[in-house]
């Protein structure tokens, strides 16, 4: 199942929101959002300080069920940024690294 690493920073609105249901309360709320779509949450931590207001790990079944997750995130108008990038494993990428594409670069 391939898993995604989400990073999100909330709007001013959705610090409010974050603020009064607190850090439990949202990540309760992400849990059962996800298990809705056949999604799991792996993990998922808050962001003390910095760029991003938290980030989460992701197993997806599918592609479908990472646009449907992504589109319901999207579709709230909380987040400033919302970004999700699948991960691998050592082992995942180095079945990766052993496949060897035919490509020839630009101009080459």
């Amino acid at each position: 199942m391939p898993k995604y690493l989400s990073l999100f920073k909330y709007t001013a609105e959705g610090t409010k929101g974050f603020l009064k249901d607190k850090a439990a309360g949202r990540e309760a709320a992400v849990r059962k959002a996800v298990d809705s779509i056949g999604t799991k949450l792996e993990a998922f931590y808050w962001v003390s300080s910095g760029e991003y207001s938290g980030a989460a790990i992701v197993d997806m079944p599918d592609a479908a069920a990472g646009a449907a997750f992504i589109a319901m995130v999207e579709s709230t108008g909380a987040f400033a940024e919302f970004k999700s990038i699948e991960i691998l494993t050592a082992s995942e990428f180095d079945r990766a690294l052993a496949k060897s594409p035919a490509y020839r670069p630009p101009g080459a």
